[in-house]
């Protein structure tokens, strides 16, 4: 064989096994992405600490109310906005169940909900998720980062980016006689 054949060859084989491996993992995440969807359809398992370190699980969840989920981080400003928002609208929000997930340390997480005036309200809870399983059981790729469900746990809406307090009246419409 001439050089040139056997570097067409090397040149063939590397473009195929790139373009094989390629295909492979766009199948991968297309399956996963589908597999987060199905579990997100209802509200996962899931355990996070809250404010004052008691476990926070599904069965903490309030009854007949729609959940909301809201993961934030502090220092991100679309979720500053969003949380102001809901601050604002709570009166219209009395039948939501709001659960604000950070990763951040409790004491952070404390001094946002003073912030913006989330803290002491009874359907607001913020929870600190110590083992950053949030982002990956609740398929979180972004902050804010918003799962709506229903009273009896079916989701919603699943939204990436900043909603505010009107976007999510909006979401709950469709389930207005569900909450």
């Amino acid at each position: 064989m001439t050089r040139k054949k056997i570097l067409l060859f090397i040149t063939l084989f590397v473009v195929l096994g790139t373009l094989s491996y390629l295909s492979y993992s766009v199948i991968v995440k297309a399956k996963e992405k589908k597999l987060t969807a199905n579990r997100l359809q209802i509200i996962p398992e899931f355990q996070f600490e809250d404010l004052k370190s008691s476990t926070f699980t599904n069965a903490s969840l309030q009854e007949n109310k729609a959940a909301i989920f809201v993961y934030f981080n502090t220092q991100c400003d679309y979720c500053q906005h969003e949380a102001q928002s809901i601050s604002e609208r709570l009166d219209e929000l009395t039948n939501v169940q709001f659960i604000f997930v950070s990763t951040e340390d409790i004491e952070t997480i404390k001094q946002f909900s003073e912030n913006h005036n989330l803290n002491h309200q009874p359907n607001i809870t913020f929870v600190h998720d110590n083992t950053d399983i949030f982002s990956t059981k609740f398929g979180a790729t972004a902050m804010p980062y918003l799962l709506i469900y229903d009273k009896d746990q079916q989701l919603i809406k699943k939204h990436k980016g900043q909603l505010n307090a009107n976007g999510i009246l909006k979401a709950l419409i469709p389930a207005k006689a569900g909450i």
